[in-house]
């Protein structure tokens, strides 16, 4: 496994928080690729408000209480999740056994667990060291909140995986992509530097223009209330700049019918090639 802290442009609006961590295994828990024939427009709700990291990096964390609050095939999502007494003794002593809000202070918590959980040398509190897409996902599962989760290695298991629900992207964050368009859309200029990286759910795929919505966690007067869209050419250049899709599979969500699997047949795995060769120019 290997992690690379994304530095933080100083002076930025607003405040990121995710690291790169790129592990070997995942390659085994690739998520599949449907048919074209089977990818839709899909739009899951959110029942919670859009939240607000404020000055804090706790960008992991509100990404994934996100997803947890946004319904997915055959699961209605809540304002509350309830963690059990196993769940709460493997939280760290973050979390206790019981019904819990989701909002930003549940949102911190998840975040101080994946500090704990993931690659990243540091915890929070005290210190404000950022986390990754698989601490969240390490986090959830570990809370008794999703019983795995796999990772979309191209745009094609993207499109898959949003079919039955949310995702968690993790990106890096142009300084232009602080500013959207009148339309919500995210602005991602290649020249622009990076500001650092950003975890987001991604929870709207609109098949027929290409566009990838996602609630931030900047408050609502952020974008368009909130929310904004990459296109699908800035989304595919953004998770080649060492991105990553994590796909949680939360607890009370049936699995897909049929469960699409990794074949040898998938026909991009450009996302898959770029993390090896990352990891083969560190020598991991």
């Amino acid at each position: 496994m290997s992690t690379r802290h994304l530095h933080e442009q100083d002076g930025a609006p607003y405040r990121l928080g995710r690291h790169v961590e790129h592990d070997p295994r995942s390659l085994r828990y690739a998520h599949g690729v449907l048919p074209k024939s089977a990818i839709k427009s899909v739009e899951w709700t959110r029942r919670i408000p859009i939240l607000d990291q404020g000055q804090l990096g706790s960008c992991t964390g509100n990404a994934g209480t996100g997803v947890l609050g946004t319904d997915s095939a055959g699961r209605t999502a809540s304002t509350t999740v309830t963690i059990t007494a196993a769940g709460a003794a493997a939280s760290h002593g973050l979390f206790a056994a019981g019904t819990h809000t989701l909002d930003e202070a549940f949102a911190v918590k998840l975040y101080s667990l994946a500090t704990i959980l993931d690659g990243i040398s540091g915890q929070y509190p005290p210190t404000d060291t950022g986390s990754t897409g698989i601490g969240v996902a390490k986090a959830l599962k570990a809370l008794g909140l999703a019983g795995s989760y796999t990772h979309a290695f191209s745009i094609a298991a993207l499109n898959s995986a949003v079919q039955y629900g949310a995702v968690l992207i993790g990106i890096v964050w142009p300084q232009s992509a602080f500013d959207t368009a009148n339309d919500g859309r995210i602005i991602v200029d290649k020249t622009s530097p990076i500001a650092g990286g950003h975890e987001l759910e991604l929870s709207k795929y609109d098949a027929s223009t290409g566009e990838y919505w996602v609630p931030n966690s900047w408050n609502t007067t952020w974008g368009n209330k909130g929310w904004g869209y990459f296109t699908t050419a800035d989304l595919t250049w953004l998770l080649s700049q060492q991105g990553d899709v994590t796909v949680p599979a939360l607890v009370g969500a049936p699995q897909p019918t049929p469960t699409p699997t990794p074949t040898p047949a998938d026909p991009d795995m450009s996302l898959a090639l770029a993390a090896h060769a990352w990891l083969t120019a560190k020598g991991l």
